[in-house]
């Protein structure tokens, strides 16, 4: 590892452990295994980044000399987050801490094309910040950014993070939107293997296993919704039928809930998830419909609300802080 590479790296290991509640130098030394004298001049260099601030003085034991405690600044910096959906645009911005500043709500027209979605963006999007994250429907590539959801006719191979770059003139980062979600959820507790079950205009799952977002070798994983229940089920917006999607919205009330549930009874028994949270616009809608059917594991539904998925898409952006 070059000089470069290893401030970098103690820099993000600092930015973590401040992140994760107010801190001394001396404990941040403690810690990390590094020097007093490493952690001043890291501590130094972020301060003047303005993404750390000391907040006061405080005794970490004993009779020695108060030291200064340390926290992440909140205004030190920004991201977007975007959750492109079948019908609308989300958009929020969060500051350093992940807390949303402002939020957004744009329609989107039918039959909707990238150009529209990136128009958008740009009356939303403000420039000088760390970048914008965007949430979107699978199949995509996470890694080129490259997209084809199903359910969006004519978004099929389309370089959604290129575009947004250059239009936008910002770091941009995609993923899947139940990616994204479950990154939020992990965001503000720990969780190990989990899954956040997303039910909206579309429906699939974010798995977090082992503690890490598991996106799969060809970052296809969680295409929950888009398994099979019902063999001659409905035909699903992926051309198949009897998908676990097609089949929960043909039903209502209580038996799409049974539908839902039976599809995560499967996913907890082949995956050993030992929690699930619920989202989507379906779920806030009846959420102790839903929560009711639920197999006998740790269920809950999102605390987060609607913008659940547009908060993980900015989270991808301050992750890359941390």
């Amino acid at each position: 590892m070059d000089l470069t590479s290893l401030r970098s790296h103690n820099d993000r290991t600092v930015l973590r452990l401040v992140r994760s509640g107010a801190l001394s130098r001396a404990s941040i030394a403690d810690e990390t295994g590094l020097t007093p004298q490493a952690v001043s001049k890291i501590v130094a260099r972020l301060i003047a980044a303005g993404l750390v601030e000391e907040t006061g003085a405080v005794r970490d034991g004993g009779r020695g000399k108060p030291r200064m405690s340390l926290q992440l600044r909140a205004d030190g910096g920004f991201a977007y987050g975007a959750y492109v959906d079948r019908d609308e645009l989300r958009v929020v911005k969060l500051d350093l801490t992940g807390e949303v500043v402002s939020a957004s709500v744009v329609p989107l027209a039918p039959m909707f094309t990238p150009s529209d979605v990136l128009e958008a963006l740009e009356s939303l999007v403000e420039p000088g910040v760390l970048g914008l994250g965007i949430g979107i429907a699978g199949p995509l590539d996470f890694r080129d950014g490259v997209v084809s959801p199903n359910g969006l006719p004519g978004w099929s191979e389309v370089p959604l993070r290129k575009l947004a770059e250059e239009r936008l003139g910002l770091p941009v980062v995609v993923d899947k939107d139940t990616n994204a979600a479950v990154l939020a959820e992990a965001w503000r507790r720990p969780l190990e293997d989990a899954a956040v079950v997303f039910v909206g205009t579309g429906l699939g799952v974010g798995l977090l296993l082992g503690g890490e977002v598991h996106r799969g070798a060809r970052s296809g994983a969680g295409e929950f919704g888009h398994t099979t229940i019902q063999l001659d089920g409905p035909l699903c917006v992926c051309g198949r039928r009897g998908c676990v999607e097609a089949v929960h919205a043909a039903a209502t009330g209580v038996e799409a809930a049974r539908v839902l549930a039976a599809a995560v009874t499967n996913l907890v028994q082949l995956l050993d998830l030992d929690q699930i949270v619920l989202s989507g616009r379906k779920v806030l809608q009846s959420p102790e419909l839903y929560l009711r059917a639920m197999p006998d594991v740790d269920v809950s539904v999102t605390s987060y609300g609607p913008d659940l998925v547009p908060i993980g898409a900015g989270l991808l952006v301050l992750g890359e802080l941390f």
